[in-house]
């Protein structure tokens, strides 16, 4: 996939031989200025926004485009930190432990937090917190998401 990649232009690489403005391409899409920007910034957006802004650019500047020749990252490709708090909240005290996971939705990271939830039946409350902008504890960055792989880290 990384080989295909950079086969294909960056939308930004495009903006620089058929010039177009963020407010343009976001009106002719349909999107918000912030949506066409986080493309152009390669960060990621999701594949039905990506087709929206291809569609726009083409209409645009007169060229056939479709995502297949324009290299925009998508969130389909990507999986989003998930903060998972199993908890027990007991007059006498409040006990939490925490684990992160990287998944594509909240039941993916359910899924991949089963085995760990199922050792801590004494807390027996779940909370299920995506954080796409990533974590920082004290001096350490946990980044809010990945390239299509799963890693799991645990914290109590």
């Amino acid at each position: 996939m990384m080989e295909e990649r950079r086969k294909k232009p960056t939308l930004e690489q495009l903006r620089t031989i058929h010039y177009f403005d963020i407010p343009t391409i976001a009106t002719l899409a349909e999107l918000g200025t912030r949506t066409v920007y986080h493309a152009l910034l390669r960060k990621p957006i999701y594949q039905r926004d990506a087709e929206k802004i291809v569609a726009a650019l083409a209409q645009h500047v007169g060229l056939e485009l479709t995502l297949e020749h324009v290299d925009i990252v998508v969130w389909e490709e990507y999986q989003v930190l998930w903060i998972i708090r199993a908890s027990a909240n007991t007059h006498e005290e409040l006990t939490d432990a925490y684990n992160f996971v990287y998944a594509r939705n909240q039941e993916h990271a359910r899924d991949l937090a089963r085995k760990w939830l199922e050792q801590l039946a004494h807390l027996p409350h779940h909370y299920y917190t995506p954080c796409p902008e990533g974590l920082h504890i004290g001096c350490i960055s946990i980044p809010g998401y990945i390239q299509s792989q799963a890693y799991c880290v645990s914290v109590e």
